[in-house]
């Protein structure tokens, strides 16, 4: 005799949500999202670039530093391309030598930069939108047709900074700056001829930096 309240047999089959939260089947939906855009990247619809969500902020500008052990001074040469010697300051503070300035944009204010598209939060639908080129929105559709256009604004502009230890006791008179091709190269004694009285807790002047011309072949 069958019993009225018997329970009907439950399906060995996982259901949809239990596969959608496998980790198996996430690991299959990444890869497959990351073949679909690669197969964009290859394309051209999709360039991997690490974008600065604001290129007005400051930024360290790059730098080599030159220690030769027979000369009694050492060199940094920072990479500086668009400055202006009048907007480059060289000051000597806490034993630090800090070099700081801003390069200006060439750009108007009201020039329209490219806004950042909100992807879906399905992996799959966001690659199949990147590889569709869907998500390449550039810039604002509702702006005047004359303003100027940055479809791709990768260039750091506004102020910089970067500070170098140096011996105790350098003053900013030991100090030598030239810029040339967009490379300012900043040198000092590799220990100071005769100590500073004051306690460095100052800033002091800019030291001057001259430009130097590039001489022909």
């Amino acid at each position: 005799m069958t019993s009225r309240h018997e329970q009907p047999a439950r399906s060995s089959q996982p259901s949809t949500l239990d596969m959608m939260q496998s980790p198996a089947f996430r690991q299959a939906v990444e890869r497959v999202a990351s073949w679909k855009c690669m197969q964009a990247v290859r394309a051209g619809k999709l360039r991997m670039v690490t974008e600065d969500p604001n290129p007005h902020t400051r930024f360290i500008p790059r730098m080599d530093m030159i220690d030769d052990s027979s000369s009694q001074t050492v060199s940094a040469v920072f990479e500086l391309p668009g400055i202006k010697t009048s907007d480059i300051a060289l000051h000597i503070r806490d034993g630090n030598l800090i070099v700081m300035g801003e390069r200006r944009s060439p750009y108007p204010s009201n020039a329209i930069r490219p806004s950042r598209a909100q992807l879906p939060h399905n992996p799959l639908t966001a690659a199949d939108a990147i590889a569709a080129g869907e998500m390449d929105t550039g810039t604002d559709t509702g702006a005047p047709t004359t303003a100027i256009r940055l479809p791709v604004h990768e260039l750091r502009f506004g102020s910089f900074h970067r500070s170098i230890r140096v011996p105790e006791g350098i003053k900013e008179s030991q100090i030598t700056a030239g810029l040339q091709d967009g490379m300012l190269t900043v040198t000092w004694p590799r220990s100071p001829t005769s100590r500073t009285s004051s306690s460095g807790d100052t800033m002091t002047p800019p030291t001057s930096i001259t430009t130097t011309a590039a001489t022909s072949q």
